[in-house]
């Protein structure tokens, strides 16, 4: 199948507007140089994610692009464009394959060009955030992540990606935090992706670090989503290293307030080994020294280790032969919630490339350099962009230091903005960017609860979701019948009034909630309350005929408006929906579920002064629904 591709001059995310963002960060390292092949093993379409693939021709001649699209089985998509001098592409990965795919990619160009894969989430309604990865040039027969943990609040997964003709097998070796280890292997079909669960793979509570190896060439990706000290959600990514090295580099780094650094070093080797660690600062160094057990993992906290309020980039070397990765978490101003996490670099370059600033409205972006080497280092920072746009920088830095640049005041008068940064020696250079990201909402209708052979979907869409909360109903228990929930439940705190029948292992999207008890006498999934931002559209969460749809006293206190819906194929029963600030729909009107839009979700905030909500942690709005019988 051949898409003709959709061309724009630059990269700028053009999302509509609405009630929720999605906030968080990521980071990439940059490419050293143009390339004719970019591999991505990670990559969905499912409801809560919006992907895009960004591209860039940094050269004077025109470049030639294919995109292929790989799925679990079957033959690729292809998808062709031209791409002028300098000019660049994004491909919105949704709009080019569809909903509801877990897909890789590989791209063929010639001459070569600069690739990134940026990826924004509502990871399963709950946990908000974004990643993005530079192309990998090649597949590779060895894959190795120093970083990865099955504890309590996250959940790791492997994307392996096959971009060849021929099938083969991936083996496994998962390295535990206490030297054990667990082999599995994993079937790959030609051009296809796999994933993996690795919390499935080796059991909950473990640190686990892994190697891949394949007797084809393979991509192998690990995407991690986490509550960080039930504090901090979000994602991250990071594309494999193909093998251990005596030397890593990291350009970004802080440790200023609302940031906690990691630094994971796996020795995969039979012999213990040592490593230095070199912290580099604006003002110069200093430096550690640190024992690897073999076969372990040794994760430094940053911020212990250099102290507070600190810019740092780090150099690592060690007598054998290590894989370093960088982890971090943050409350970026005290808003914009997340982590990234970056495979560090084994060799420094003088020149760096990224296809996009990545800068605009919501977005902050930031490029931090690092200068690696014993002398003074002259750098120019070139941000390129649409029609002649240029702006640049230079900094003349210190042996062993780091410089940071602020995008978005670099990039203010450029369109499309690009980036070339060039030192007389050797440099590392990344780009973290901080953001609330509108969706598009590029989302499909979704079931969140099942009753008696009918399909309950949510009244509110995927992107604007912020977790379902199942809890009991206020009527009396013959009236208030129980919903199975659907999804992943990540807290019941009502065991005991579970009506009998009713699981909380059924589906496993979205995540949901089942709250305390109101001791109101009903069972703990009678009534559902989906969060949700005030101003957000509420949908029909049944098929059925409209039989009421008007105001009513909450609490006999509040204003408020109600719809009653008649449920297709349940006699003398109706869905009952709660909060809403505007009515758009009236009595006998027909709904479809998850299509028709009934209503907007009302601010509750000035009747209750309500705090956050204890487990989605926003203000506490929200769509009821209930099923009652009719009266």
């Amino acid at each position: 199948m051949l898409i003709t591709a959709t061309l724009i001059a630059g990269t700028a995310l053009n999302a509509s507007a609405g009630p929720y963002t999605w906030d968080g960060g990521h980071d990439a390292l940059g490419a050293s140089e143009p390339e004719g092949s970019a591999y991505f093993a990670e990559g969905t379409t499912r409801n809560g994610f919006e992907e895009y693939l960004i591209l860039r021709n940094p050269g004077a001649k025109a470049a030639a692009v294919t995109i292929y699209y790989l799925f679990g089985a079957g033959a690729p998509t292809r998808q062709a464009m031209h791409l002028e001098p300098y000019a660049g592409a994004s491909v919105c990965v949704n709009d080019a394959v569809g909903p509801d795919k877990d897909v890789s990619i590989s791209i063929v160009a010639d001459p070569g060009i600069l690739a990134e894969r940026q990826l924004y989430f509502n990871y399963k309604g709950v946990w908000t955030g974004g990643s993005s990865a530079a192309g990998v040039f090649e597949p590779e027969q060895s894959w190795y992540f120093a970083e990865g943990t099955t504890r309590s609040g996250f959940q790791e997964w492997l994307c392996l990606q096959n971009p060849t003709v021929r099938p083969t097998t991936a083996s496994l070796t998962y390295m535990l935090g206490d030297g054990r280890t667990i082999d599995k292997s994993a079937d790959l079909p030609a051009n296809s992706r796999v994933t993996l669960d690795v919390n499935k793979e080796v059991g909950a509570g473990q640190d686990v670090s892994v190697k891949v190896t394949a007797p084809e060439g393979i991509i192998a990706e690990r995407p991690m989503y986490f509550d960080y000290k039930k504090a901090w959600r979000g994602g991250h990514t990071a594309t494999g290293a193909s093998a251990p090295a005596p030397e890593w580099h990291f350009a970004e780094g802080t440790t200023r307030k609302g940031f906690e650094e990691w630094l994971c070093i796996m020795n995969p080797g039979n012999e213990d080994t040592t490593a230095s660690v070199q912290y580099l600062f604006d003002g110069g160094p200093m430096t550690k020294e640190y024992a690897l057990k073999a076969h372990s993992r040794t994760t430094l906290f940053v911020n212990q280790e250099v102290g507070p309020e600190k810019d740092v980039s780090i150099n690592v070397t060690s007598p054998g032969e290590v894989l370093c990765e960088r982890p971090m978490y943050f409350c970026y101003h005290g808003a914009w919630e997340g982590g990234h996490d970056v495979v560090g670099s084994t060799a420094g370059a003088k020149t760096w490339y990224f296809p996009t600033a990545s800068t605009g409205t919501g977005f902050e972006s930031w490029l931090c350099v690092a200068n690696i080497g014993s002398t003074t280092n002259s750098v120019d920072v070139e941000i390129h962009g649409d029609g002649g746009d240029h702006e640049s920088a230079h900094v003349d830095m210190a042996p062993s230091s780091r410089s940071t640049f602020d995008l978005n005041a670099l990039t203010a008068r450029v369109r499309n903005s690009w980036i070339k940064v060039t030192g007389t020696s050797d440099i590392i250079a990344e780009r973290p960017t901080y953001f609330a990201y509108t969706p598009r909402g590029l989302d499909e209708p979704f079931k969140i609860a099942t009753w008696a052979g009918t399909d309950i979907y949510s009244p509110i869409r995927y992107a604007d979701l912020i977790g379902p909360e199942f809890h009991e109903a206020a009527l009396d228990g013959s009236n208030c019948p129980p919903m199975q929930p659907y999804g992943t439940c990540i807290v019941n705190e009502n065991a005991g009034r579970m009506a009998p029948g009713i699981t909380t292992s059924d589906g496993n999207d979205p995540d949901y909630f089942i709250e305390s008890t109101r001791s109101r006498g009903t069972f703990a999934t009678t009534a559902c309350d989906v969060h949700a931002k005030a101003g957000s559209t509420v949908y029909a969460p049944v098929n059925g005929t409209v039989v009421l749809a008007g105001p009513y006293m909450l609490y006999n206190a509040y204003p408020d408006f109600k719809v009653l819906i008649a449920i297709d194929g349940h006699p003398g029963y109706v869905m009952e929906c709660l909060h809403m600030s505007k009515l758009l729909v009236s009595a006998g009107q027909r709904t479809e579920a998850g299509k028709t839009q009934i209503g907007i979700v009302r601010d509750l905030v000035p009747y209750f002064n309500s705090g956050p909500n204890p487990y989605t942690r926003e203000e506490g709005n929200h769509s009821h629904i209930q099923i009652n019988v009719a009266h």
